[in-house]
């Protein structure tokens, strides 16, 4: 199997790299750097000069922060590197998931002062779950304080992960001088502005440490394959190639992680992490095969290889709407070939798709691809009709369809409307378009709040968005915290009947029910028992009933909300031979339900939400306390990394609505948390009062 693709007669490798850690670590810096040290920029872009290469967005540009996932394809030293640079605030944190499925390998970096961080330990654990080989860079070296063998540590202590330098830098601080490259053993050396460092024999201070470390190095590479350990068995060293060889084997297994120095702001470092990153890094194919569904048995599982010589696949896994281009979909290509004006499937929607012509990204530009796209690549396509982020596209031939993107689920809501309620159309469109771009950005109209709902992952992702679309479509709406879904139940059993007897000239109605009501387990839902017998009510008007009831669970008779968890028995009943009817049943269905449920001790049900909060240990305390406030269910704590901790906790819905904003204020914005519906309970007294009085409240202003 051929791992190398040949482009003008060169055997090129193809490195796929998602830039990811916590914010403001310079992961948007590096990638501006490296641009112009390969001359693939004229300038260093400047974040806080809003010349950024990779942030160009309006938004990106104003609040100087990454936002979206940018990708740039270059060459370099014969090798195809799409470099996919991620934001690194937890409100954005769907960029970062999703581009991890267009990537190879993630360069983790770090701050050589502040260490591991919050972000980056969800990165890091993301990455193992899914697999990803990981490689670090610690950036920042040269700021007061910074200490490489100190950062080593913490790392080691905080992501427990079994990392090693490849290289030592050369000065700490502000006498940052280079690296001391550990495969080659030579010196770069920095003494003005170069884009590298010149390379030099390593200085006698640091001869014995080189050594020392490359030696533990070596016996890392040794361990990749048998035919490694042989010949160091045998000679106690590797050639330099070989230590490559060995150590990539290491980092695809992810039992290696290599750590590189360098500023970003010196411009020091950065062109020797790219020359060793290109190495060590897996070619795009390193995983073999990957696991798929075929589209007309989903259950049935098909291996498919990493390949260029087989049929075409690929996942969607980004979204851009531009106001001039129109639907801009980022594919990554993982399987066979395909060309412009090709025809294949988006096996996800079961539509054709037609490619136009296939591009490659550089940030805000797209160049065009003189070439049939191959496993391997990341391309751009303009309006595919129907794709979306997360959807399969196949070749006609072979059509296999993907895993869905395993994405964090929302975190942040709001109730939102338009001020004009002419403008509701145009409102709902436009929202709607903002979730087509943005995965983690949910609109749902909720039919029992009657309210439409918008989801995310934070307070500063919803600025952004509603900012944008009140500004460029001079519409203005309204936002409140959304209504929370209560639900209705039973807690003893109960029974009742109801006769419902009308006469009005002609036939009239007629129709007898007796019913009795169980409780069921939380989750059951609705069970309908018919246990008619001898022919008390005839068959033909069963169902009737039975609507009759489902119709009395839209609106329970404590606060009109929708009712669960209920086994009806249907058990005895009269007819009329001339006026009963299934519309008379149904009436009388829906009326005995309604009397029952008023005598078996009806009760609002909540829903809990299962919590998960990271924060730094200092703040532990103030959470678990306003956790107990929150009427919070604390299930226990992890220290996930050395200094960060993991607290579980089950918390009734109603009480997290504002939770983004609050953990933001009590962590001095370093917190952040996922939350997942857990079940629902039954709520009482003072709470239940409060609830029930708001809900008919809200009616009432409702019907005027």
């Amino acid at each position: 199997m051929s791992i190398l693709s040949t482009f003008m007669g060169v055997l090129m490798k193809k490195v796929n790299i998602a830039l990811a850690g916590h914010t403001s670590v310079g992961k948007t810096s590096f990638l501006d750097t490296v641009l112009f040290n390969i001359a693939a920029a004229d300038s260093i872009g400047k974040v806080d000069d809003g010349k950024s290469l990779s942030d160009f967005d309006e938004e990106e540009i104003k609040r100087k922060i990454s936002i979206k996932s940018s990708i740039f394809s270059i060459n370099y030293n014969n090798t195809v590197i799409n470099i996919l640079d991620t934001p690194g605030s937890s409100d954005f944190s769907g960029e970062v998931v999703s581009s991890m499925y267009g990537a190879d390998l993630i360069l983790l970096l770090i701050d050589a002062v502040s260490g591991v961080e919050i972000e980056t330990a969800k990165i890091w654990n993301r990455a193992q779950k899914m697999e990803l080989p990981v490689m670090i860079f610690i950036n920042k070296i040269d700021k007061e304080h910074a200490d490489y063998k100190n950062v080593i540590e913490n790392i080691k202590e905080n992501l427990k992960a079994n990392i090693f330098p490849v290289q030592i830098p050369v000065g700490q601080e502000n006498n940052f001088k280079g690296v001391v490259d550990l495969v080659r053993m030579k010196s770069y050396i920095y003494e003005g502005e170069e884009k590298k460092g010149k390379e030099q024999d390593i200085s006698s201070d640091l001869e014995t440490e080189a050594v020392e470390v490359r030696n533990n190095i070596i016996e890392i590479a040794a361990e990749s394959t048998d035919e490694l350990t042989e010949k160091y068995l045998e000679i106690e060293t590797l050639e330099d190639n070989e230590i490559i060889e060995g150590l990539r084997n290491m980092i695809i297994k992810r039992e290696f992680v290599p750590i590189m120095y360098g500023s970003c702001l010196m411009n020091r470092g950065l062109t020797e992490a790219l020359d060793l990153l290109i190495k060590l890094a897996p070619n795009s194919g390193f995983r073999g095969s990957l696991k798929a569904s075929d589209t007309k048995d989903k259950s049935k599982e098909i291996e498919i290889n990493c390949i260029k010589e087989t049929n075409f696949s690929g996942i969607v896994f980004k979204t851009v709407i531009d106001q001039f281009a129109g639907k801009i979909s980022f594919l990554r290509v993982l399987s066979g070939t395909v060309h412009s004006e090709e025809e294949v499937i988006n096996t996800t929607k079961d539509r054709k798709e037609k490619l136009s012509k296939i591009g490659l990204s550089f940030g805000r530009i797209q160049k065009p691809l003189n070439r049939d796209a191959e496993e391997g690549d990341i391309i751009v396509l303009t309006k595919l009709p129907y794709a979306e982020t997360g959807d399969t596209l196949s070749s006609p031939e072979n059509p296999i369809v993907f895993p869905e993107l395993l994405l964090p689920q929302p975190v942040h809501s709001l109730a939102i409307k338009a001020k004009i309620k002419k403008e509701e159309d145009k409102l709902n469109s436009l929202i709607q378009r903002a979730a087509e771009e943005d995965i983690t950005f949910k609109v749902e109209y909720n039919k029992e709040t009657r309210q439409t709902v918008i989801s995310g992952m934070g307070e500063l992702q919803f600025n952004i968005i509603l900012s944008r679309i009140r500004d460029k479509n001079k519409i203005d709406f309204v936002t409140s915290t959304p209504l929370v879904a209560y639900r209705e139940t039973i807690q003893v059993p109960s029974k009742a009947d109801y006769k419902h007897k009308k006469q009005s000239g002609g036939h009239g109605q007629y129709g007898q029910v007796f019913l009795e009501l169980e409780p069921l387990p939380r989750g059951e839902g609705f069970e309908f028992v018919d246990k008619i017998t001898q022919g008390a009510i005839p068959r033909g008007y069963i169902p009737g009933v039975e609507k009759g009831v489902r119709e009395a669970f839209e609106e329970g008779v404590v606060a009109g909300y929708p009712v669960v968890d209920i086994k009806v028995l249907l058990v005895f009943g009269s007819y009329h031979e001339v006026d009963s009817s299934e519309l008379a049943f149904k009436i009388a269905g829906r009326t005995a339900f309604k009397l029952a449920m008023e005598q078996a001790k009806p009760v609002l049900l909540e829903p809990i939400m299962e919590l998960n909060v990271y924060v730094e240990d200092k703040y532990t305390g103030d959470i678990m306390s306003d956790l107990n406030s929150k009427r919070g269910r604390v299930l226990g704590m992890d220290n996930i990394v050395g200094g960060i901790q993991l607290i579980k906790a089950k918390v009734p819905k109603s009480e997290l609505l504002k939770y983004s904003i609050e953990l933001r204020s009590i962590t001095s914005g370093t917190g952040s948390f996922e939350m997942d519906f857990s079940h629902r309970e039954p709520i009482t007294g003072k709470i239940a009062d409060d609830v029930i009085k708001e809900t008919l409240r809200r009616k009432e202003e409702e019907k005027k």
